[in-house]
């Protein structure tokens, strides 16, 4: 498990060196509209799209990992050594997270192979290893960037090479997983699990309110906030730091109350637009982040959902489908919300829009988050002693 360990560890590493500075660094650089809705929604959009075209396709799991890290760790690479920060950054990103999307479904496979007797456990211990060493990476990258946004081109470098190194790690495991996809079109993939196919619309619905808000967030922290780099470093520590606390403890607290989880875990949500929308200093979005900590754990919740109730074979293509849907929902949650903020704009100011815009997806997390009180699933029990587990 060792080898596992560390591919955890590194990747987690590579992506706290950049991901959270992506949309600030985009905005911060005169990029908004639609290509911030890409850029903000990109890291759930395009692995959402490839890994269901894989899920049709014959996978090793471990080749498609290395694979995937290494191409994105050389487009970033790239993209630091030619400072490419323009409408052409965003087109480049688009294929990072298109290949780590790919690595990412290999990365479940090999998940749902080790975690098919704890899950909520399980899960959480891989997800516990690969924040180690996120922490610290995020706030040097902020700390040494601060104003001076050139300077992330070293970061984008140090990130890419770390990215190759993965894959290099990944293929030094033991285990595999040899998935062999069919060709199943999405009516027939879902249409046998009524249940799955109501968690998957759910998700939709939750995830296109949900990502209306990040578009407006790097927007917020430039010219609301007026943030520097190591600010925005600040919120993800204090985010991440939290997740580590509770990580283990909401890990097991799925495995019993998996539905109460998921719905906690989505109406929490709804902290982080509200929260920037009301606050006056920085500090206090640094307080409201602590609450990511629960939101960040319980994500767990969900993918353990989609194990748990599919057969087999169902449970490939669900995930595939899972994640596709909420790409797409971000896609459409994002854009539209940058097309509504411009027409806001029209009307009222810069600060304003932020704010009110804010405020409603803050409302409507919460009053969407409620889906998840009619999510319903097998009765599944413990192993050791064969209880139910409701």
């Amino acid at each position: 498990m060792k080898p596992l360990r560390t591919y955890a560890l590194l990747n987690n590493l590579a992506t706290s060196l950049v991901n959270p500075f992506v949309a600030f660094f985009t905005a911060s650089n005169g990029i908004t509209g639609v290509f911030l809705a890409l850029v903000s929604s990109a890291n759930t959009v395009f692995p959402g799209v490839i890994q269901y075209v894989l899920a049709n396709m014959l996978i090793r799991a471990k080749r498609i990992i290395s694979i995937g890290a290494f191409i994105g760790g050389l487009f970033w690479i790239f993209i630091g050594l030619t400072s490419l920060y323009n409408s052409y950054f965003v087109f480049i990103y688009i294929i990072i997270t298109t290949a780590l999307g790919a690595a990412n479904f290999g990365w479940l496979l090999i998940l749902d192979k080790v975690s098919s007797t704890q899950r909520g456990k399980t899960l959480a211990y891989y997800n516990f290893y690969a924040s180690i060493g996120g922490l610290i990476a995020t706030l040097i990258t902020g700390f040494i960037v601060g104003d001076n946004l050139a300077l992330m081109k070293y970061f984008f470098i140090i990130s890419g090479l770390i990215y190759l190194l993965s894959a290099y790690i990944i293929e030094k495991s033991d285990v595999d997983v040899n998935y062999e996809g069919k060709r199943y079109s999405i009516k027939r993939s879902i249409i046998s699990n009524v249940e799955i196919r109501r968690f998957i619309l759910i998700n939709f619905i939750f995830t296109f309110i949900w990502s209306m808000a990040w578009p407006i967030f790097p927007l917020a922290q430039v010219y609301k906030f007026h943030m520097n780099e190591f600010e925005v470093a600040i919120i993800n520590v204090t985010g991440g730091a939290s997740t580590v606390a509770l990580q283990r403890i909401i890990g097991r607290l799925v495995d019993k109350y998996r539905r109460k989880i998921m719905f906690l875990g989505r109406f929490a949500l709804a902290t982080f637009p509200l929260a920037y929308a009301l606050s006056t200093t920085v500090y206090e979005i640094y307080i409201a982040n602590l609450v990511s900590g629960f939101t960040n754990s319980a994500s767990i919740s969900y993918t353990a959902y989609l194990f748990d109730n599919s057969d087999y074979y169902e449970k490939r293509i669900n995930i595939a489908l899972y994640n596709m849907f909420n790409g797409l929902a971000a896609l459409l949650g994002s854009t539209i919300s940058s097309i509504i903020f411009s027409l806001i704009l029209d009307w009222f100011n810069i600060i304003f829009a932020i704010n009110i815009m804010l405020i409603a997806i803050g409302i409507l997390r919460i009053l969407t988050s409620l889906l998840y009180l009619n999510v319903k699933e097998k009765v599944r029990y413990n192993i050791n002693n064969m209880t139910q587990v409701k």
